[in-house]
């Protein structure tokens, strides 16, 4: 070790330096004279001071003196140099920072020499960067709070790893809309807490399997991707659409009557029908059915109710879930199978369309 550094001050100079996390060392001493001057002026409560004096939080943030950083932190944030960071730091230090700076300026004053948390500070483009940051007073500064180190770790990534394992749990993720177990926790909840009046509106996609056999499951998957995008203009106010099997679809309509939903299911017909002027391939065609529960209903109910209505309206117009929906009413495009002689189903060696547009 000798060999490659000349002194211990050098040694520890590099393992600051050249540390793969960024590296603060700051002066906290300004912020102890602050809170000194308070006890000095009898004050017992500093939460409660601080809600009455928000100011003071970042009076005590201006007092911090930021002594060095190393280069990984230049690199995390996105600057050139310590002069260009340090003449930045509003910029990476912002929005909630003052919300958790309260918390920590609680710890110190309740004697605590060490802290963590994490949070969100900012590059100097502008890009949020999760962070879990840690702070210690040194050994022999504890009396003056003169010389803190601070760590900031990027965790940037866990954080968008657990964003997307979250959505994963509550979403179906063909579809983008919620699933079964968001759907049956929404509902219970609802029962629960209203408002009522609730509707429950249930949507069956007829003939998927038809077209999964005759056209594939890419062509099946579109037409759930569309039957999702229906939904989604249907209901854009964050009503509850959720994917609830392979080709069924629900909607939960609290504070909606009778006479509301039909006029959404008549709006959500036309939009179906707008969709199919859009795509090539089978068309989307869909069986409806509603109920409406009042207070002290139970929602697994109206929920069946739905879908025996549902059901009969299957049977009613489109006999069995056996013929094949048929091209959408629009001009002829390139790529569209030739008409076939006596409008028959799809037959073993007809070519499925070529070249279907993808939802956007």
């Amino acid at each position: 070790m000798s060999n490659l550094f000349s002194s211990e001050a050098e040694h520890l100079r590099a393992l600051f330096e050249f540390a793969p996390i960024s590296l603060w060392e700051e002066d906290f001493s300004g912020v102890k004279t602050c809170l000194d001057d308070l006890r000095a002026r009898g004050v017992t409560d500093l939460r409660g001071y601080i809600r009455k004096r928000p100011g003071f939080v970042q009076q005590c943030m201006d007092r911090i003196v930021v002594l060095d950083v190393n280069r990984k932190t230049l690199e995390l944030f996105g600057a050139a140099s310590r002069e260009e960071l340090l003449a930045n730091l509003p910029r990476i230090f912002r929005d909630e920072m003052g919300l958790h700076f309260t918390e920590e300026l609680v710890d110190l004053w309740n004697g605590k020499h060490f802290y963590e948390r994490e949070g969100v500070n900012y590059s100097l483009n502008g890009e949020p960067i999760d962070i879990h940051i840690q702070w210690t007073v040194l050994p022999g500064f504890e009396a003056t709070l003169g010389r803190v180190l601070v760590s900031i770790n990027d965790i940037t990534a866990r954080k968008r790893a657990e964003e997307y394992l979250k959505y994963l749990g509550t979403h179906d993720v063909l579809t983008g809309l919620y699933n079964r177990a968001y759907f049956d926790e929404a509902r219970d909840r609802i029962e629960k807490e209203g408002p009522y009046p609730v509707s429950i509106l249930i949507a069956d996609l007829d003939s998927l399997k038809v077209v999964n056999d005759e056209f594939g499951h890419e062509e099946g998957d579109n037409l759930l991707r569309r039957a999702a995008e229906v939904l989604k203009a249907a209901f854009p106010e964050g009503e509850v659409a959720a994917r609830i099997g392979g080709d069924e679809f629900a909607v939960l309509l609290p504070a909606t009557d009778e006479s509301q939903t039909e006029e959404i299911i008549a709006r959500l017909r036309k939009l179906i029908e707008l969709n199919n002027t859009y795509y090539q391939g089978p068309a989307l065609q869909t069986s409806l059915g509603a109920a409406t529960g009042q207070k002290n209903s139970t929602l697994t109910d109206i929920q069946r109710q739905a879908d025996d209505r549902m059901y009969a309206e299957k049977r009613e117009h489109h006999g069995s879930d056996d013929q094949p929906p048929q091209t959408g009413d629009r001009p002829p495009q390139t790529g569209d199978r030739p008409p076939q002689t006596g409008d028959r189903p799809p037959q073993n060696g007809d070519r499925p369309p070529q070249n279907a547009p993808r939802p956007v």
